[in-house]
């Protein structure tokens, strides 16, 4: 049981981080580049 729900939460943190990089990629391409703005969208830091 403890083995299944460790392997259900690495399963979960590895397909937030893909959607995450996703994001972040998606961000890149529609705006160019790396520049604060880029931060403040990883950061949810939205203005």
């Amino acid at each position: 049981m403890l083995k299944h729900l460790i392997f259900c939460i690495k399963l979960a943190i590895v397909f937030a981080a893909i959607v995450f990089f996703g994001k972040a990629v998606q961000y890149l391409i529609f705006n160019g580049g790396f520049s604060g703005e880029f931060f403040d969208y990883v950061f949810f830091r939205k203005t």
